[in-house]
């Protein structure tokens, strides 16, 4: 895999545009995130990893990726939608939450105009004074320049637990 980093000046947007969507989406600024920070043409997953012993051969598996998330804008935006409703019993009251983004780096793709981003989102949430949950995310992105300025393309996440250990997973990351 031979990547070539991007220059610094489009490093440090990216950086700060990353920066600025966990922030929207520590406020649950949704339809903001929606409509700002994501293009129409979204590509937006999360794999469930697939545990394995090392010296395991056996042919008889899981397949690789399982997803727990597997949208585009449309189910992105029922998604979103649901948190309009004021039926989503799980966010009231609402979640305090944190999202923690690190490890940010960022190469050109072969698409003019586009950027591969790898990074790791940390994200703490706690519901009422005793439920606090945290979980780590590695990220591949793909993020365009449009006259909105950066957008995000695609976004795979992978969970790096392999076992979801809260009992909604209502958030976006």
């Amino acid at each position: 895999m031979n990547l070539i980093p991007a220059k610094n000046d489009i490093y440090l947007d990216l950086q700060r545009r990353l920066f600025e969507e966990a922030r929207i989406l520590s406020a649950e600024l949704y339809d903001e995130w929606l409509n700002t920070i994501l293009s129409d043409s979204i590509y937006y997953r999360m794999d469930m990893p697939q545990r394995r012993f090392r010296e395991e051969k056996s042919v008889k598996r899981a397949p690789a990726n399982t997803p727990i998330f597997n949208d585009d804008w449309s189910s992105l935006k029922v998604r979103i939608g649901r948190y309009n409703t004021g039926f989503v019993w799980a966010e009231n009251p609402m979640n305090a939450s944190r999202h923690i983004v690190s490890n940010v780096e960022v190469f050109e793709a072969s698409t003019k105009d586009q950027f591969k981003v790898y990074s790791v989102v940390e994200l703490h949430r706690s519901r009422l004074n005793a439920d606090r949950k945290r979980f780590t995310v590695g990220r591949e992105d793909i993020w365009v320049i449009s006259e909105e300025g950066y957008q995000l393309l695609e976004r795979i996440m992978t969970l790096d637990d392999s076992v979801v250990l809260d009992s909604n997973m209502n958030f976006f990351l």
